[in-house]
């Protein structure tokens, strides 16, 4: 009677003490458009319309499922230590009990046990089925763990979108800061200088001088004529005078254009210059602009989405405990277990040392 005595203890409790659990399932869907392998069955419809389940962030948010920051978010809508303390719960599943004591710890290593996630890798889905002592406290767990873990795919969704863009974020606004610098480096040489293009400038001190010199030409081919006819009159002391009026203008334009410290040249180049790294600074920021646009994209194309196909229900009978199911199969171990024994007591007592062997 004492050898079979985890038989009967079985029998008692699973027929007269074990309380009923209820239990709430929902399936979903973790889904993102960034991937492109082939599955079979529901995934591979699911990626074939362009959705596609992503097993590593799956894998997190059953992680998170089961966690002690859920419980936490748990506990502010739904009292979970009053939940699973029902007077209705035996000493054995009800919260604490033997095997777990009063510490937070032991109340998430408990609630681990009645809350289950798992993956179908076949169709891509996710389980979830949450055990409670009423169908309905196990619905409602049900309902608000998926709530909450929705909220925690989207945190996960701006924070992919915050690291995708921000280092792109930064270029524009690096590339904004230089074009601004170079348009007010090209602003303050216009003001400086009184002049909106150096190049213009020159172009016209150009035709000026192209003047002068037509004009000294057209002067000189008077002198010249008048040295033949008569070198002596007053109209060739003019025409001197006046050749060489042009000279001096001439000699100052070209002088202006070409003075090192104030004339044109120098000008032209450094007006030159502050265009380039104007013309640069716009390029950049416009390849900036294209790469943030880029990454927004790509952080859009990550986005994960927690997709219910099926919502939690109301379970209409209890799951647990499979009454029939434990007692035979605490029966039959105990049977298995006594068998083990006396197989051992058997073979220990044939090779005890004074036993003796009778021969005929």
């Amino acid at each position: 009677m004492i050898a079979l005595s985890p038989a009967l203890l079985a029998a008692v409790y699973f027929s007269l003490a074990a309380s009923s659990i209820y239990v709430s399932e929902a399936s979903f869907v973790l889904r993102s458009s960034n991937r492109t392998t082939l599955a079979s069955g529901f995934a591979g419809f699911l990626k074939f319309v362009g959705i596609s389940t992503s097993e590593d962030e799956t894998y997190a948010v059953h992680e998170f499922m089961t966690s002690r920051d859920a419980l936490e978010q748990l506990s502010r809508d739904i009292n979970l230590r009053a939940v699973y303390s029902r007077p209705e719960a035996d000493a054995l599943s009800r919260y604490p009990n033997i095997f777990h004591g009063p510490l937070e710890e032991d109340f998430v290593r408990y609630m681990r046990q009645r809350i289950k996630v798992h993956l179908n890798p076949t169709t891509g889905m996710s389980m979830l089925a949450v055990q409670a002592f009423t169908p309905e406290d196990a619905r409602a767990i049900a309902m608000r763990l998926l709530d909450i873990s929705e909220v925690r795919v989207n945190e996960l969704n701006e924070r992919i979108r915050r690291d995708a863009i921000r280092v792109a974020e930064e270029e524009v606004q690096r590339a904004k800061q230089r074009l601004q610098q170079a348009q007010s480096d090209l602003t303050g040489f216009r003001n400086r200088e009184l002049m909106i293009d150096p190049n213009e400038s020159s172009v016209v001190v150009t035709q000026l001088i192209a003047n002068l010199s037509e004009q000294l030409t057209r002067i000189e081919t008077e002198i010249a004529e008048t040295l033949v006819s008569s070198p002596g009159g007053p109209q060739l002391v003019a025409l001197q005078s006046r050749a060489a009026a042009l000279k001096e203008q001439i000699t100052m334009q070209r002088e202006r254009f070409a003075d090192s410290s104030d004339g044109l040249a120098g000008k032209i180049e450094a007006f030159e210059r502050l265009k380039l790294d104007q013309e640069v600074a716009a390029k950049v920021l416009s390849s900036a602009i294209l790469s943030l646009e880029d990454a927004r994209n790509e952080a859009r194309r990550k986005q994960l989405y927690l997709e219910r196909i099926a919502s939690p229900q109301l379970p209409d009978k209890a799951a647990e405990p499979r009454r029939l199911f434990s007692i035979v199969s605490i029966v039959a171990l105990n049977l298995i277990l006594l068998l083990v024994v006396w197989l051992m007591k058997t073979g220990i007592a044939e090779h005890a040392p004074g036993r003796r062997v009778f021969v005929q």
